[in-house]
């Protein structure tokens, strides 16, 4: 299977994971708003000295949660790509994990509002390039399926990068506009049908 190609997603310092880390559950528990670099460091374990020494502010403490969790799962990915299945069974597993998202573990409603505005506000590129990153793998898997004639890109006049970015967007889309406890049925249930427009 193809690898994935990272833009600007990379790993951290074991210092600044550990930041990340704690800054991680300051927010899922209290919000962008209500959280500082004081109320971070003592998340984190450090002094405000160490966290500032990482991180200029609070919104780079908060897009380096972002990247991290942009890297966990690029990382599962990876793992999907490296294991053996047909063409839509790989797919419908990227999407499957893709269709968390990086607030799954915040279960107050307002908090949980609060951080995915604040995501488009300071990270919007970070999830750009995760999305460009995604658009990638599924035209690689895509490419690899009709060079092995498990599917057939014909019936329905794509390319496989048109295909892999209707993909990604209307997984976007049940992200954005469903109940989460709707998400993963609906992401399957969607992949069922560019299954049957594509086969052989």
């Amino acid at each position: 299977m193809c690898k994935l190609t990272h833009h600007r997603l990379t790993m951290s310092s074991d210092t600044q994971q550990k930041i990340i880390d704690g800054a991680r559950i300051c927010f899922f528990k209290h919000g962008f708003r209500a959280s500082n670099m004081s109320l971070i460091s003592q998340y984190a374990g450090f002094s405000r000295v160490t966290l500032h020494k990482h991180f200029k502010n609070k919104d780079g403490v908060f897009r380096a949660v972002c990247n991290d969790y942009q890297v966990r799962c690029n990382s599962d990915c990876q793992v999907i790509l490296a294991q053996q299945g047909s063409c839509w069974q790989v797919i419908e597993q990227v999407i499957t994990t893709w269709s968390k998202t990086a607030f799954d573990e915040v279960h107050d409603d307002k908090v949980l509002r609060e951080l995915l505005f604040e995501a488009t506000q300071v990270a919007s590129d970070i999830f750009e390039d995760a999305r460009a990153n995604l658009e990638h793998m599924l035209q690689g898997i895509l490419d690899e399926g009709v060079a092995d004639s498990q599917i057939s890109l014909q019936a329905c006049q794509l390319s496989s990068l048109q295909l892999a970015a209707i993909i990604v967007a209307s997984t976007n889309g049940i992200r954005t506009n469903f109940p989460r406890e709707q998400i993963l049925q609906t992401s399957q249930q969607l992949i069922g049908l560019y299954r049957l427009a594509t086969r052989v």
